[in-house]
């Protein structure tokens, strides 16, 4: 018998093709992003903590995360992104989470890049997300000292010295990431996370050069970007 996938179309994206709008005429066309990188089509697969990023057992495989966007990627989607994965350990949502912060680290996520990229035609990313002071560890920091309403810990409020030591470590994952095989990062600074506790006055009490004006708290995530953009290659 013809099992239930051969008996299928070989996409989803094929079978949306099929009833596509015109109105959206470009949207399973290959585009060519700045640097040169091409994505077989613009639809994207948005980043989603699976539960798979920590890994399992002493070694901590990732390949039930690989055979998760190996699947995804023989779906047809263009660009996926994993779940997030901290910079650092004071980054982490919770102990133990994942992290992009070592050579090991990017030696075991080459599992991942490796079943996607034997599918054939879809990239992934990496997204980098630092929790700040949703991190449910003892080691949380943020640019204030003021504890999160669904945290469990008051954070650490970083020195200026320290804030230069994360942009450091931003850059340092992507490069990583890179050397891992992944296509790109996304850099998370959205949804209350330590990016976004440096751009509201809510969270950012400071008076030195990372917080006070918008300018000094648009600081932080503009040296992040500059810096990753720094470490990694044109193309990624």
């Amino acid at each position: 018998p013809v099992s239930r996938r051969q008996a299928e179309p070989t996409s989803w994206v094929a079978r949306f093709a099929s009833t596509m709008p015109s109105a959206y005429p470009r949207l399973l066309q290959p585009i060519t992003l700045r640097g040169g990188a091409v994505l077989r089509n613009r639809a994207l697969m948005g980043s989603m903590h699976t539960g798979l990023e920590e890994g399992e057992g002493w070694g901590h495989s990732l390949e039930k995360m690989g055979a998760f966007f190996a699947e995804r990627a023989r779906g047809g989607v263009g660009l996926m992104v994993t779940g997030g994965i901290a910079p650092n350990a004071a980054g982490r949502v919770a102990p133990f989470a994942a992290t992009m912060a070592s050579s090991s680290d990017a030696r075991r996520h080459r599992t991942v890049t490796e079943m996607v990229h034997e599918v054939g035609g879809a990239k992934i990313a990496m997204q980098l997300l630092h929790a700040g002071r949703y991190a449910y560890q003892p080691s949380a920091v943020a640019p204030s000292a003021k504890k999160a309403p669904i945290g469990w810990f008051t954070p650490h409020a970083l020195s200026s010295a320290q804030v230069e030591a994360t942009i450091g470590d931003f850059a340092a994952a992507a490069a990583l990431a890179q050397e891992a095989g992944y296509d790109g990062v996304e850099v998370m600074g959205s949804e209350g996370y330590l990016i976004n506790q440096f751009l509201v006055t809510r969270t950012n009490h400071r008076s030195d050069a990372w917080g006070g004006s918008f300018a000094n708290r648009m600081r932080l995530p503009v040296e992040i970007v500059r810096a990753v953009r720094g470490a990694v290659s044109a193309d990624f």
